[in-house]
């Protein structure tokens, strides 16, 4: 099938000889946690906008089999193609901007909800993160309360996303959770990916496939429903919170 390219963009993609993504499942009774302390900021301030091209099946397969690195099929885009997204990411921004939009607040109020709902008791850590795509460096602490764990979200992205030239923008949202041990954060509890409207669905990670009702059929049309688009956002990011905590049901 021919491949669609938004622009004159050029393909980057992983191949699919790349090692599948493993995940680290959560025992709740084998690691008796009681006590969850989360990492502060998972979120990035400002959201962001994603236009991938694709090759048909073949890509979305190729990405599948990947697993993490495979779910990064991006376009990389020419000068031309990288400017008018730059401008459609500001007018998205803008849209959001005026509806007060506060992606942390609401990632933490779901988060921190569903987790007290299953009993756990819920404290909170600040750590310097150098960035939003990588797990903050956990340091040990030898008096940490043997039933605690210490909970990390790393937020690669989150936004609107144009998948293919003929497709609606629509929220995304792309995260990795892990929950290790404060005595010896080597020990891994849990570590997952969860991916809200994934262009790639491999099986070992958690895909949310995103609702119809917040489709756009172009930053114009988001402009001028900006309540929606804020609305859309906002189930994309509740949904993740959401699916991190079942993860540690």
């Amino acid at each position: 099938m021919k491949a669609l390219v938004l622009g004159s963009a050029a393909i980057l993609s992983v191949a699919a000889c790349a090692t599948p993504y493993t995940p680290v499942p959560y025992d709740r009774e084998a690691a008796s946690v009681n006590t969850i302390i989360i990492v502060d900021e998972a979120m990035p301030e400002d959201a962001s906008t994603r236009k991938l091209a694709t090759n048909g099946g073949n890509i979305g397969n190729a990405a599948a089999s990947a697993g993490l690195a495979g779910l990064l099929v991006v376009a990389v885009a020419s000068g031309v193609e990288a400017g008018i997204e730059s401008a459609q990411r500001s007018r998205m921004r803008k849209a959001l901007e005026g509806q007060n939009f506060d992606a942390e607040a609401i990632f933490d109020a779901a988060l921190m909800n569903s987790l007290a709902t299953e009993g756990y008791t819920l404290s909170s850590v600040e750590y310097e993160r150098e960035n939003y795509t990588e797990f903050s460096p956990i340091k040990e602490d030898p008096n940490a309360e043997p039933d605690s764990a210490v909970l990390d979200v790393a937020s690669v992205s989150y936004g609107y996303q144009l998948v293919g030239g003929n497709t609606l923008w629509r929220p995304f949202m792309y995260v990795k959770a892990r929950m290790t041990d404060p005595a010896d954060p080597s020990k891994v509890l849990m570590e997952n990916i969860i991916a809200y409207n994934p262009v790639a669905t491999p099986e070992t990670i958690v895909n949310i496939p995103s609702e119809d009702t917040y489709g756009f059929e172009s930053i114009e049309e988001l402009e001028a429903n900006p309540k929606r688009a804020a609305e859309g956002l906002r189930v994309a990011i509740e949904r993740t919170a959401e699916a991190i905590a079942k993860l540690l049901y």
